[in-house]
């Protein structure tokens, strides 16, 4: 009798055995995703990214830095995190402009940088601070310019100006406020 006890439950155990061998990983884990497929599916992946651009003759015109970045060959796009853009005019005398957003993105090879997020540019110049603030703004390397049909709080050691759509231009320092332009201006 005990042997048959033995027996049955080696049976048993034997049959448990091959079932469970045989069976699909899915069976145990259902149909969780893995952490490999929860990757970004950009081609490079890079931390702490410096681009720098220069003039033919040689001059920094522009850095870009950010903390983390992410490549997409077939876009020729760059995405950027927590992104800082130091513009600087081919004029030795002028103070660079500083931009910082949440997010950007190249495109069209560069010729482009998109900022997105709390987009906050500042330039520290003879006179004071110069400032403003948006949602989004269009930056192009190669015009020094930026623009945005966002609204822009504008503030300068004057006063400050509002509206809606900007079209600014780093190496001639004009910026021209579209529409909805509301200003106060501090007197002395």
């Amino acid at each position: 009798m005990k042997n048959i006890v033995m027996l049955s439950l080696l049976i048993a155990f034997a049959a448990i055995f091959v079932v469970f061998w045989e069976s699909p990983p899915e069976f145990f884990f259902g149909s969780k995703t893995t952490r490999i497929e929860a990757l970004p599916t950009a081609d490079s992946y890079m931390r702490n990214t410096v681009t720098s651009k220069f003039s033919q003759e040689g001059v920094e015109t522009y850095t870009l830095k950010a903390q983390t970045g992410l490549y997409y060959n077939s876009d020729d796009r760059f995405e950027l995190e927590q992104p800082v853009l130091v513009s600087r005019s081919e004029s030795a005398d002028a103070n660079p402009w500083q931009l910082e957003a949440r997010q950007a993105h190249t495109s069209e090879g560069g010729q482009k940088v998109t900022l997105r997020g709390d987009v906050h540019a500042w330039q520290n110049s003879r006179t004071g601070k110069n400032q403003f603030m948006t949602t989004e703004l269009v930056f192009s390397p190669e015009l020094n310019s930026a623009e945005t049909d966002q609204r822009v709080t504008l503030k300068y050691p004057g006063g400050q100006s509002t509206g809606v759509g900007m079209k600014a231009n780093f190496t001639t320092e004009t910026y021209q406020l579209l529409s909805q332009v509301q200003g106060s201006h501090y007197g002395r």
